[in-house]
This record gives structure tokens, sequence and C-alpha cells, in this order.
């Protein structure tokens, strides 16, 4: 194995010290917006779809059901969009779209 080959095993420590920060970052948020996304849009909680970084904290973008339909395929379902701080503090939210459960052609 050559030099070049080698990796420095300070190196990896840092890289898996940033990745554990960030991870429970990403987790902190999720739960934040699992227990109150419900609660916060008025609207029965479906999932968690996206959680990025910003500049001043957190997005999380999270599915509601806003009807509910026979079959379910036909429920219609809100997009959110909810900012937090670097805390996992909700500082507010909006409506990004809206769709059918069923209907999958936008997000192909």
């Amino acid at each position: 194995m050559t030099a070049e080959e080698m990796t420095d095993p300070e190196e990896v420590d840092a890289d898996v010290e940033t990745d554990n920060e960030e991870i429970a970052g990403v987790l902190a948020v999720r739960k934040t917006v699992q227990s109150t996304a419900g609660q916060l849009i008025g609207h029965e909680f479906d999932g968690v779809s996206e959680i990025s970084p910003t500049d001043d904290g957190w997005r999380a973008v999270v599915e509601v059901v806003e009807r509910r339909a026979v079959p379910d395929t036909q429920d219609i379902i809100g997009r959110y969009e909810i900012e937090l701080d670097t805390d996992a503090t909700v500082h507010g939210y909006r409506r990004v779209d809206r769709y059918r459960r069923g209907d999958t052609a936008q997000f192909e």
C-alpha cells in the first residue's frame, strides 16, 4: 500500500464526530416535527419527507392528511415546509403543495 492510499486515523475520527453531530441535529428536528406538525398545521400528521440544514437552522417538509377519502388513494395530502432554528424550535410554516395520495406522476 502506498502512502497515497493510506488513511490518516485523525481525519477519519474528525469526519465521524461531524457526522454524529449532524445526525443528532437531524434526529432532534425529526422528533420535534413528528410531535408538533399535526397540532401546528391542524391536520393529521402523515410523514416527514425532507429535513435539510439552512443558514439559520433547519427546514423540514412534512405531509399531512388534509382530507380523508375512500379509497385512501384519493386522500388529499398537504406538503408543508416548517422552519426551525438550530435548537429545533419551530419558527414558522407554510404549505408548499397539495396532491392526491395516489397521484405519483408529479414526483416522477
